[in-house]
């Protein structure tokens, strides 16, 4: 026994073709809902003989209705959080960590309270409006992730982690980071071991598994990693000479206003493994200047979808197929959908053959 769903869109040369589901203990259809035990086979008959035949089984990244979709629907989301954690090393907490970095955020509606974002080649004027932009709104420290029992230890880093509001779904949303919010020229003077005198080293700065994970209603969630924020360094101190980078060894990044490294380059950023969310920042020795940097973000699209949706090529018209078998392992209710495709240099007809399936334990 076998039942049809379907719905026309476009056209009527499609009318004849359909498709049924064959039903049998493990596989019901009533009311419009096909019930199946999960990890089942769902055997589909595929009538008529249109070009072109693509399935979504309408589980997450399958579904028809975000096939031409950028971003998600606000109703779509249940929850999105922003997280990371932060660790230092080098020095110690009280002279090298303890007020020396900060991370802000700009959620902004418009022109007059977003961040308007860096020229990346003005750079005079780009260090100006990071240092002048009155709407940084203070998201965290690292007196608040990081303590002196904790410093010089990985295993120990501060996590972070914020639900982001709503209303800052639709907003146009920055992140910044500092190091050195004080532009310190030097550390703070004090005697060593063998009572002589000299200036505090900077510390560095590890930042690990920065994202922002998106979680659906459907119960689903997708992890957006920092290297989709698009951040630009802005080394605020590139025109200062440093003693300590005068070796050859430091492989210097060839923008040195924007550019970031790939080893440990005292005073630039290193990116090289920001897709994981993983990036961080090096000080410099003991009686070194001390740099000053900044990594601003561009505006986040919190609603973007990193990934269009995609079905399952059925047939095409090099290929005949009168059947198609699925088989779902995860219990939840999905909207199955079959697109049935004819085209010619003159027009094209499609008609969606839709099934709504609960899957069951």
């Amino acid at each position: 026994m076998a039942f049809t769903s379907c719905q026309e869109t476009l056209f009527e040369d499609l009318d004849s073709a359909s498709v049924d589901v064959v039903t049998n203990d493990n596989v019901k259809y009533e009311g419009n809902i096909l019930t199946v035990k999960k990890n089942t086979p769902v055997d589909f008959q595929l009538n008529g003989n249109p070009d072109y035949i693509t399935f979504y089984s309408g589980e997450f990244g399958h579904q028809y209705a975000y096939v031409d979709k950028t971003e998600y629907d606000v109703e779509d989301i249940k929850k999105m959080t922003f997280s990371f954690s932060l660790w230092s090393q080098y020095g110690y907490y009280d002279r090298g960590v303890k007020g020396r970095l900060k991370v802000y955020y700009c959620a902004g509606e418009d022109e007059t309270t977003a961040f308007p974002g860096l020229s990346k080649g003005d750079f005079e004027a780009d260090s100006i409006l990071v240092e002048t932009f009155p709407n940084w709104k203070l998201l965290t420290n690292d007196e608040e992730l990081i303590t002196s029992s904790t410093h010089n230890n990985s295993g120990s880093a501060g996590a972070f982690s914020v639900d982001i509001p709503t209303d800052f779904y639709n907003k146009k949303l920055t992140l910044a980071i500092v190091r050195n919010p004080q532009n310190q020229l030097v550390g703070e003077e004090y005697e060593n071991s063998e009572g002589k005198k000299e200036t505090a080293l900077q510390s560095s700065f590890n930042f690990q598994d920065m994202k922002i994970v998106t979680t659906l209603k459907n119960g689903t969630s997708v992890t957006t990693y920092a290297s989709a924020f698009g951040f630009t360094p802005l080394n605020m101190k590139n025109k200062t000479y440093f003693e300590d980078l005068e070796d050859s060894q430091f492989d210097l990044p060839a923008d040195l206003e924007y550019g970031s490294v790939s080893g440990n380059v005292s005073g630039y950023w290193n990116l090289s493994s920001i897709a994981s969310g993983t990036f961080s920042i090096r000080g410099c020795a003991v009686n070194g200047l001390w740099r000053y940097n900044w990594l601003v973000s561009d505006y986040i699209n919190l609603l973007s979808k990193p990934v269009a949706d995609v079905g399952v090529k059925v047939k095409d018209i090099s290929q005949s197929s009168s059947a198609y078998t699925y088989t779902y392992s995860n219990v939840g209710t999905y909207r199955a959908t079959f697109v049935l495709n004819n085209s010619n240099y003159e027009e094209s007809q499609q008609k969606l053959c839709e099934f709504i399936v609960n899957v069951v334990e």
